[in-house]
């Protein structure tokens, strides 16, 4: 057997040595560099949580630049250019995915911008993508309900509901959940789900303006009323909320209903169907027109006068 003599063996250790030595080096840069990256998108996400915008993005620029083909970093930018641009937002959130498809932060960009902008098909899409890579999330499935409760697909609604729940239960869900029971006339199992919603005690309005429509669909209107009640004290600038609290009124009040009937029927008109009318009172008769746009303009006013004197007590809070 040839023998290997000590300055051969010598020699072949320090030759290895280099090696493993640079190996180390080089998995210790690699986490460095990780950390570095996680601080800086921690960093980026609590700016954008306090609502400092510009900040979140000059600081989700600066990283894209530093890094312009991870798709963590993509994710982030279409999450800080959401509140301000939204196609930038969607462009950002389809670059990462074509790099990682299952990245929550970017199937959630979509998820949101979609249904704010009601593009249903789109929305869906980007909701069940998300429910799938992030199951412990119930907001798709509370989007869902929303969205299948608005096409009146209740039965699909009630199960998305069930797994909104079954994830995190809240009041929200719980309010929504009640109103589509009361809608499916499962009056006792409305009743139930109100009461779980109110133990969260999410003093939220929205959450009040599912309870009370809940309790409109059962037959109970003046709880209906007390719930936009306080969701209109909760929340009296939203229109949402404003619109539904005169509704409730005309129902409890019939001859609230005479007062409000003109102004309600003008904002329930699509923008296109008024141009129309303001164009034949402009050809038929000029002061027609003007009469229509003092009515219109003044539909907000009124309503916003009514609820300050509600929930203030006087016409007009600066």
């Amino acid at each position: 057997m040839p023998q290997v003599d000590n300055e051969e063996r010598e020699q072949a250790t320090v030759n290895e040595q280099p090696s493993e030595t640079a190996e180390e080096q080089a998995t210790a840069e690699e986490v460095e560099a990780r950390v570095r990256l996680q601080e800086a998108i921690h960093h980026v996400n609590e700016l954008y949580q306090k609502q400092r915008y510009k900040e979140a993005l000059e600081e989700a620029m600066r990283l894209q630049q530093q890094y312009p083909e991870h798709p963590t970093v993509m994710a982030l930018t279409a999450v800080v250019h959401k509140p301000v641009a939204p196609d930038q937002a969607l462009y950002w959130a389809s670059e990462a995915l074509k790099r990682d498809t299952r990245l929550p932060d970017a199937w959630r960009v979509r998820m949101s911008i979609y249904y704010e902008r009601q593009e249903w098909p789109a929305f869906e899409t980007a909701a069940r993508q998300l429910a799938a890579v992030t199951e412990e999330d119930p907001t798709p499935h509370l989007l869902l309900a929303q969205y299948q409760l608005r096409k009146g697909a209740l039965d699909q609604a009630l199960l998305s509901l069930e797994r909104s729940i079954d994830i995190e239960p809240a009041g929200i869900a719980y309010a929504t959940y009640s109103y589509v029971l009361a809608q499916l006339k499962r009056y006792p199992e409305s009743r139930e789900a109100e009461r779980q919603a109110l133990a969260w005690q999410e003093r939220h309005s929205y959450t009040l303006m599912q309870l009370a429509w809940a309790a409109d669909q059962r037959g109970e209107p003046e709880r209906a009323m007390q719930f936009m009640q306080d969701a209109i004290r909760l929340n009296p600038e939203d229109n949402q909320v404003r619109v539904e609290y005169m509704d409730a009124l005309q129902k409890s009040h019939p001859w609230f209903r005479f007062v409000w009937w003109p102004a309600q029927m003008l904002q329930k008109l699509s923008p296109w169907i008024l141009v129309i009318l303001w164009a034949a009172f402009a050809i038929i008769q000029p002061t027609l027109l003007i009469a229509f746009i003092v009515l219109h303009v003044s539909t907000y006013w009124i309503s916003r006068g009514f609820v300050n004197w509600k929930v203030y007590g006087k016409l007009w809070v600066s």
